[in-house]
C-alpha cells in the first residue's frame, strides 16, 4: 500500500465504519471517521469510496463526504468522480422488487422484530431482533413469498448477518463492482484495497486477491481476505496511518 502509485480504498459501511447496531437507521458515522475519509480523499493518488448493501441515496446521506465514490445495493448502482453506473437489468427489475417488498412485509408482519427494507434495486429482510425460536418460521414465510420467483429466475437470494436479501437475477456483486471501477481511465493501474465484514464482502476479497489487499473486520472466520482487523476502531486506526503516509508518489 505504501509503494502504490495510486490507491483505490473502498470500505463497507455497517460493521466497518460503524459498529453493528440494533437497527441500521441508528448506525451513525462518527465525526472522526468522516474527517479521515475526507482527508484521505483529498490526498493526491488516493481514491476513496464506500461500497455497501444500503441503497445509494441513503448511503450518501449517512456518509456525507463530497468527492467519494458511493456504491449502493452491493454495487448495482455507483456514482462519484469516476462517473455514474446503474446495472440495466437491475433497473428493469425495480418494479418487481417494489411489489415483492410489499408482499413480504405483509407476510412477516406478525413476527416481532422482523422488518423489510425496500432499497429500490433490491430488498432486505432483517431479523436481528427476532427471537431465535421464531427464525425458522420467518424463513418459511420468506421463501413462501420469494421461492416461486427464485425458481423462475426472476430474482435471487443472498444472505448476510441476520439478513436475507432479494436481488435482481444478474451476475453482479461487490467484486464485479470493484472491477468496473478499476477499468475507469483514472483508476487503471490502481492498487485496490477493500475492507468489509460480512458474507457479501467475500466477493470483493476474492476479486482483488491477486492484485490488491482484502481486510476482514471482526472475528476470525474462513475468509478470502488476507488480513484482519478486529473492529471499526481498528479500521479508523488504519485510516489514520494511511493518512499519515501522505500523497502517493508517481
Amino acid at each position: 500500500m505504501r509503494r502504490a502509485r495510486r490507491l483505490l480504498l473502498m470500505l463497507d459501511y455497517d460493521g466497518v465504519l460503524t459498529p453493528l447496531v440494533r437497527h441500521p437507521r441508528i448506525a451513525r458515522l462518527p465525526a472522526a471517521h468522516r474527517r479521515l475519509l475526507r482527508q484521505l480523499s483529498r490526498q493526491p493518488g488516493t481514491t476513496v469510496g464506500v461500497l455497501s448493501g444500503r441503497k445509494l441515496s441513503e448511503l450518501r446521506a449517512m456518509v456525507g463526504v463530497r468527492g467519494l465514490i458511493y456504491g449502493g445495493n452491493h454495487g448495482l448502482e455507483l456514482t462519484g468522480p469516476v462517473g455514474r453506473f446503474v446495472h440495466p437489468e437491475a433497473r428493469r427489475s425495480a418494479a418487481l422488487i417494489r411489489q415483492l417488498a410489499r408482499h413480504l412485509a405483509q407476510a412477516v408482519g406478525t413476527i416481532p422484530g422482523a422488518w423489510v427494507e425496500p432499497k429500490t434495486l433490491s430488498l432486505s429482510l432483517h431479523y436481528r431482533g427476532v427471537r431465535p425460536g421464531q427464525r425458522a418460521r420467518l424463513q418459511q414465510l420468506f421463501y413462501r413469498v420469494v421461492g416461486p420467483l427464485v425458481r423462475q429466475r426472476r430474482v435471487r437470494v443472498t444472505t448476510g448477518k441476520r439478513i436475507l436479501e432479494v436481488r435482481p437475477p444478474v451476475a453482479w456483486d461487490k467484486g464485479r463492482a470493484l472491477w468496473w471501477l478499476l477499468q475507469r481511465p483514472s483508476l487503471r493501474g490502481a492498487v485496490p484495497v477493500f475492507i468489509g465484514d460480512d458474507l457479501t464482502d467475500e466477493d470483493a476479497f476474492r476479486a482483488i486477491r491477486r492484485r490488491g489487499v482484502g481486510i476482514r473486520v471482526g472475528p476470525v472466520l474462513r475468509t478470502a481476505a488476507r488480513y484482519r482487523l478486529r473492529s471499526p476502531r481498528e479500521v479508523a486506526e488504519l485510516l489514520r496511518r494511511l493518512q499519515a503516509l501522505g500523497p502517493r508518489r508517481p
